[in-house]
């Protein structure tokens, strides 16, 4: 068996109405398609009288009317008496017959690889060079024929392989401003054209996209010598290079046709920023046209030695992805309410607030500070049990307890037998403490003031109370975090406030 993988050059325009993937038409039992670039190299294969049949892979899938300067594909490839083929003769075989055939399309080179290549997984770039030809705003203002796109000068040479534009106020600059916008990791969304039957598009992971680099350059007319002072006199030329790992279906030419819009006046850079990071089709400005298939692709693939390696590894993630399941994930608000997202649809869940669900009996109150503060959950707030320590405030952190009936007498007046506050707070890391933290301080500081003794609970005396019990201790008596929540754990081992608080505590130190 060989591996071959062949590079070649095509001229877009003679596939125009097929592009490079081969069509097939079950209906007529038709597996060839001459129009297309796979179906001509496929063809041409046979040529060489294969034991198997020629299957291509192709690196990329390319737009219609697309040229490629450098382009790949492999095919696996099995001689009559087992030998491998000669390179050079399978490219010499390639290109005598598209010449034969007066095919636009040429093998640069033809080179065996292991079985483990892979022309689409093992391609490490795809450059796509969009040329611009802008008409010179002293023409492109000029009244009469030269402002008609059929009416004004195009050399035949540029035909098919420039996007012309003429417009009299196109801003080369502000094209430039906002294609920089695009590099790096984005959700493309909004400039991916959505292919019939291809269900996979519409998830959100497949339209992330990371553009490594693009620059705009003043480039040049590829005019033969008597056209081209003609050519020069009228248009300016900008090439456009767009670099990445791969790109999606009519990617580049709606996001070349946003930022010419931009350069024309027609949107703004806000919209252009809009359509990047509010990434859905319904972002899409009706006034953006799609630039038409006049890109060249070029592909660059690692050094050999990675080839094989890089392609194993994507064999394994191949793997490894058909034994993944599907996932579903819960988000709880700060109000209690709950989404659970799963496959891309957003369910409603029953509502659900930030505390730990206490199903044990506890009812004996952590002495955290002799005689004055106590620390337990809500089962401590009981009759015999505050008379049994002497409490006479109760601090609620976010949970409300019965009220108290009991009363007692001072003086002429009667004053409840337990002082009890409720504080709000919900356990969860986006809880701002500080806001807790000063209605809880005044309160214990008024039991202190009054000689009293003080319980603080929340609903299991885990997270809340104790983060308020360990701030007290923090602003209060001038201790560190971690000397606070030392004491703390050591009077009632099983408090553990969450990640949120935490953290909020520590900055408290600082």
């Amino acid at each position: 068996n060989v591996f071959a993988a062949q590079q070649y050059q095509i001229n877009g325009g003679p596939f125009v109405c097929s592009g490079i993937q081969r069509k097939i038409d079950k209906s007529a039992g038709q597996f060839k398609d001459p129009h297309t670039v796979q179906g001509v190299i496929e063809e041409a294969l046979l040529k060489l009288r294969p034991v198997n049949e020629p299957l291509l892979k192709l690196s990329s899938r390319t737009d219609t009317g697309v040229h490629a300067l450098h382009n790949t594909v492999h095919v696996d490839l099995q001689r009559p008496n087992g030998k491998p083929y000669d390179s050079d003769r399978i490219t010499q075989t390639l290109n005598r017959a598209f010449e034969k055939d007066g095919q636009s399309l040429r093998i640069l080179s033809t080179v065996r690889v292991p079985a483990s290549f892979h022309a689409r997984l093992c391609a490490k770039s795809r450059t796509y060079l969009y040329r611009l030809a802008v008409l010179k705003r002293e023409y492109a203002r000029e009244p009469g024929r030269q402002q008609h796109p059929h009416a004004r000068f195009i050399p035949i040479e540029e035909h098919d392989r420039c996007y012309f534009l003429g417009h009299p106020e196109f801003d080369i600059n502000a094209f430039a401003s906002v294609a920089r916008m695009f590099e790096g990791m984005h959700d493309f969304r909004t400039f991916m054209a959505v292919a019939k039957g291809n269900p996979r598009q519409q998830e959100a992971m497949h339209s992330l996209r990371r553009i490594d680099q693009i620059t705009v350059e003043r480039g040049h007319t590829m005019t033969a010598a008597f056209n081209r002072e003609r050519t020069e006199r009228y248009y300016d030329f900008w090439d456009v290079r767009i670099r990445g790992r791969s790109f999606l279906y009519r990617q580049v030419r709606r996001m070349v046709g946003a930022w010419v819009a931009a350069a024309e006046g027609r949107i703004t850079e806000r919209d252009i920023y809009r359509m990047l990071t509010v990434p859905s089709q319904n972002s899409w400005c009706s006034s953006v046209f799609v630039a038409p298939a006049t890109t060249r692709l070029i592909l660059r693939f690692p050094p050999q030695p990675t080839r094989a390696t890089m392609a194993s590894f994507l064999e394994q993630l191949r793997n490894r992805k058909t034994e993944l399941q599907r996932t579903e994930t819960t988000v709880t608000y700060m109000d209690g309410s709950r989404k659970i997202f799963r496959n891309n649809c957003e369910i409603d869940a029953p509502p659900r607030l930030g505390f730990i669900v206490d199903n044990s009996p506890d009812q004996v109150p952590a002495c955290i500070v002799s005689q004055f503060l106590y620390l337990g959950s809500q089962d401590c707030v009981r009759p015999e049990v505050l008379e049994k320590y002497g409490i006479t405030h109760v601090l609620s952190v976010g949970i409300e307890t019965p009220p108290f009936d009991e009363w007692r007498t001072e003086g002429e007046q009667q004053q409840p037998r337990v002082e009890s506050r409720f504080v709000e707070c919900l356990d969860l890391p986006e809880t701002n403490l500080a806001e807790v933290l000063a209605k809880t301080n005044a309160f214990i500081d008024g039991c202190r003031a009054c000689g009293g003794r003080v319980l603080v609970h929340c609903n299991a005396g885990v997270s809340r109370s104790t983060s308020v019990v360990v701030g007290y201790l923090m602003e209060r008596c001038d201790q560190s975090f971690m000397q606070a929540f030392g004491t703390v754990k050591s009077k009632r081992p099983c408090v553990q406030p969450n990640a949120g608080f935490i953290k909020q505590l520590k900055q408290l130190q600082s």
